[in-house]
């Protein structure tokens, strides 16, 4: 329903009600908020605004009374403010949002109750523990409550009366209480009913807004109202005003404006309940507009005499449009059967009669007028021949029809000669019975009697081509010039995974891969033109469920006497498994050949001929090694790449490897660049079953730096026991010596009897002592990481305090233990191990003057830097390879660190080793 005025200003017009009233004197002015209270419950504002004036009016009645509402949320447990004009907004924050129940305060209490709840004293009151506080910090001391409900007895919510001092209602009061609570039902139940009134009228017009229905409704006293502006849509003037009646009936067409005046007139004098009427109408723009109408009394006087009338109104003009047209066609249907010769029957089920017209009279033999043809009628049941009648009794039933009701048969009838006629009969049913059986049938028969006698006789020579046809081992198929399949085979439907419908009704092209259609399609052509007899070609179909089949198609042409082609003969052969195993070998060949391009080193390939494998195929990185390709290395031969030994060695292994033996062993060579480079050959012979080894398959592992480094350790190593040799000789030896020999001496002096001096004693302790500092600073060069003293922290500790020097770069230690160390040895030996060579490259090589240590000990990894001021790395020395660089790099590979060298942020070299912890 439209909205009003008052729907959409009712602030206003409330306003200008209350401004008209008397005012009084009081500041609280009962007639005012009586007043405002009234014009709002004829208005549609919502209700906080309404329950706020039916408060204010309540807090009239007595002077230092203060009225709130609270009502009942969605849940049905909790109140929530509906109103409450003269108390602090931050009182009624604060008890939001009391919960139904006893000891909830006077109005939680009075909702689970349902009944009057009054406290005197909130301080003193057991139901106000829980908000006494509140309350008292805002100054009230005296809570009233009492419930509110509606006519059902369903709770609305509660209504309280506050004071600012102890006290109790008088019966008056208690009586005031209750009539408030009983108007505040009022008002909240007028609000619902009204809310929903509104929400009504809003779906009745969302219903019909937008449609081509036009609603309206109109009374015996003028008041006639359109909904949705149909009218303006459609161009008709809805003949708003005075006589409006009057008005619309001069716009009807003058054809029609009788029917309608009867019709709506009728209704009206209670001759009936409702009408239809379809007229046509006058637009405002000149044009006549189809309506239908249909309208209905709903209020009637005393005397039966209609008072208000609904009903709607709906275009029409197409629905007109297709009845004229419906009745040229039935024109056009009359002619076509004359100039056609159509022979069109009529068939009345029940009776079994058939009437048709002089057409079909002829079809039958009988030479008629159309006058005679219209009063013959024709059993049908009885001239069916009896082959065909069992057949037939349910032509005309749903499953013969299709879903627009139309059927088709064949079948065999007497005709006037007596001998049976084939007919073809097209035919709907047009009326059926209350339960669905066909009462009457309309159709047309074609005279199909030669065509089938030229089936008979083909179909003896048809049936022995089909079994060979049908029972082939491969597809086969009869295909048009255009590409329709003519004829599939089972075992075609079974390569494709359609049926023989479905290929029947689709062309080949359909279902080709589009990359191999057009080498088809020349063939096709090549064909067609005679310049070819047949081909053969690989190809691809979409089988039915989607992937890709791949067949072998051979065809060959069919042409009629003539020479023009009626149909290609098609065997398809599926080759999908075969295709799909050259790929795989396509695939795994590709993989491995880049598997092997991508081995540090070479995968190599060979026969075994005479007892002795022989190379055939090796991958790229067989250059890089030998610096040559296979073709060359053949060419030079043994000789030029290993040395008397080693040849002997390969020889020995190939001959393991012809006898079925695997093959594991580290060959040196030189390469013909000079280069000398390490080889792990790892060999196997491949056989087939029952057979003698034909073929070797076998990697060759470049270990060329792998044995760089392990010789550098191994050096390494000799450097540093010879070192701590010379320490234990040069060092700790003579000092075990002086012991030895002031030892030896106190003992000669003690044999003569003379006591030790205690200078000498002192000597001999202070020798000694220098002797455990040796052997403790030699322990903790053989072991610098042990646990006792402090794991790798102390370690680094230690090595850079004996970095001291007092004309050297100053060198620094920090240890962030963010979290405890983890890492366990040997990964803190490498880790120590690098952060040494970083130290001493340091020291030796980058003329710095601040060198700093830092360990970086975090929950996930632990991180070493070593940072210099010096004159920094170059980007080829970082690259280089140096043996301390190499050294440190296969460290931090066999803990699987980050090492990093590189320039400082703010100059000279940074040392970056980080590694992860351990779980």
């Amino acid at each position: 329903m439209p909205r009003t005025a008052e729907n959409t200003n009712w602030a206003a017009t409330v306003d200008s009600i209350v401004s008209r009233a008397p005012r009084s004197a009081s500041q609280r002015d009962p007639l005012r908020a009586q007043v405002r209270l009234l014009a709002l419950l004829s208005s549609a504002a919502p209700l906080n605004v309404l329950l706020g004036a039916l408060a204010s009016y309540v807090e009239t009645w007595a002077e230092g009374l203060h009225c709130t509402v609270l009502l009942v949320d969605p849940t049905g447990r909790l109140l929530r403010p509906g109103a409450a004009p003269s108390l602090p907004d931050a009182y009624t924050h604060a008890i939001d949002p009391v919960p139904i129940g006893i000891g909830e305060g006077s109005c939680g209490t009075a909702a689970a109750r349902r009944e009057m709840v009054v406290v005197e004293d909130v301080e003193q009151s057991d139901l106000w523990t829980k908000y006494a506080p509140i309350a008292l910090s805002h100054g009230l001391r005296a809570c009233w409550s009492v419930p509110i409900v509606d006519d059902a007895g369903a709770l609305l919510g509660t209504l309280a009366l506050y004071y600012r001092e102890r006290r109790a209602p008088s019966t008056q009061e208690t009586d005031l209480i209750r009539f408030a609570s009983s108007l505040a039902a009022f008002v909240m139940q007028r609000h619902r009913d009204a809310e929903k009134l509104r929400t009504t009228d809003a779906r009745l017009e969302a219903a019909i807004w937008g449609t081509d229905i036009g609603l309206w409704a109109s009374g015996i006293d003028g008041d006639y109202r359109w909904f949705d502006k149909w009218c303006e849509r459609f161009d008709i003037d809805p003949c708003d005003g005075p006589d409006q009646d009057r008005r619309w009936r001069e716009r009807i067409h003058p054809d029609d404006v009788e029917r309608y005046a009867r019709t709506s007139d009728d209704a009206a004098r209670g001759v009936i309940e409702h009408y239809i009427v379809e007229y046509r109408i006058l637009t405002r723009s000149g044009s006549w507009r189809w309506l239908h109408e249909r309208g209905k009394v709903t209020v009637r006087d005393g005397s039966g005499v209609a008072q208000r009338f609904v009903g709607v109104c709906f275009v029409i003009d197409e629905q007109k449009k297709m009845e004229a047209a419906l009745r040229r066609a039935e024109g056009r249907y009359e002619l076509a059967v004359d100039a056609a010769r159509l022979p069109v029957w009529e068939y009345d089920v029940d009776r079994d009669t058939v009437i048709g017209n002089v057409y079909w009279h002829q079809v039958l033999g009988h030479d008629l007028t159309e006058a005679e043809a219209l009063r013959r009628a024709e059993t049908w049941r009885s001239n069916i021949h009896p082959d065909d009648a069992g057949r037939l009794s349910h032509v005309f039933s749903g499953d013969a029809a299709d879903a627009a009701g139309f059927f088709q048969s064949e079948f065999r009838i007497r005709a006037a000669t007596g001998e049976y006629k084939w007919l073809l009969d097209r035919g709907r049913v047009v009326e059926c019975a209350p339960d669905g059986a066909p009462r009457r049938v309309m159709g047309v028969s074609l005279d199909i009697d030669a065509r089938k006698r030229t089936e008979t006789a083909l179909r003896e020579s048809e049936q022995r081509f089909r079994g060979a046809f049908e029972s082939a081992a491969i597809g086969m198929a009869l295909v048009a010039p255009d590409g329709r399949w003519m004829r599939v085979n089972r075992a075609l439907c079974e390569i494709v995974g359609y049926t023989a419908e479905e290929l029947l009704a689709t062309t080949f092209q359909a279902i080709s891969h589009p990359d191999d259609l057009h080498a088809d399609m020349e063939y096709v052509r090549q064909m067609l033109d005679g310049s070819r007899s047949h081909y053969d070609m690989e190809k691809r179909y979409f089988h039915k469920d989607g992937h890709i089949v791949w067949i072998l198609l051979s065809v060959s042409l069919v042409r009629d006497d003539t020479g023009q082609p009626m149909y290609f003969v098609s065997q398809i052969q599926d080759i999908t498994a075969r295709k799909h195993a050259e790929s795989q070998l396509v695939d795994s060949e590709f993989r491995y050949r880049t598997i092997a391009n991508l081995v540090p080193g070479f995968v190599f390939e060979g026969v075994v001929r005479d007892g002795h494998p022989q190379p055939t195929w090796v991958s790229s990185g067989f250059e890089r090694v030998y610096g040559c390709n296979l073709d060359r290395f053949i060419e030079l031969g043994g000789k030029s790449f290993y040395d008397a030994a080693t040849r002997e060695r390969i020889l020995a292994g190939a001959s393991t490897v012809a006898q079925g033996s695997d093959l594991n062993i580290d060959v040196s060579l030189w390469s013909t660049d000079g280069v000398q480079r390490w080889l792990r050959v790892v060999a196997r012979g491949v056989r087939a079953p029952g057979a003698e080894v034909d073929r070797v398959l076998g990697v060759a592992e470049d270990i060329t730096e792998q044995k760089r480094l392990e010789w550098a350790v191994g050096e390494a190593t000799h450097q540093e026991q010879q070192r701590l040799g010379k320490e234990i000789h040069d060092g700790l030896g003579q000092e075990l010596m002086e012991v030895a020999l002031l030892a030896r001496g106190l003992a000669a002096s003690a044999r003569k009897g003379h006591q030790p001096k205690a200078d000498e004693l002192e000597r001999l302790s202070l020798l000694a002592s220098r002797t455990i500092s040796t052997c403790h600073a030699i322990a903790q060069g053989l072991s610098p990481l042990s646990e006792a003293h402090g794991g790798l922290v102390q370690a680094l500790h230690d090595m850079v305090d004996r970095q001291y020097n007092s004309s050297g770069p100053a060198v620094r230690f920090n240890a962030i233990e963010d979290a405890p160390l983890r890492l366990q040895w040997p990964s803190t030996e490498h880790v120590f191990r690098i952060a040494q060579e970083g130290l001493t490259n340091a020291l030796n090589h980058a003329g710095a003057h601040s060198i700093s240590v830092t360990l970086d000990v975090q929950p996930d990894t632990v991180r070493l830097e070593i940072s210099d001021d010096g004159v920094g790395l170059s980007p080829y020395a970082a690259q280089s390879a140096g043996l301390g660089l190499k050294i440190m790099r296969y460290r931090a590979a066999m803990i699987d660190a980050h090492l990093s060298i590189g320039p400082g942020e703010n100059g000279g070299t940074l040392l970056v080793c980080e590694c992860r912890q351990p779980a």
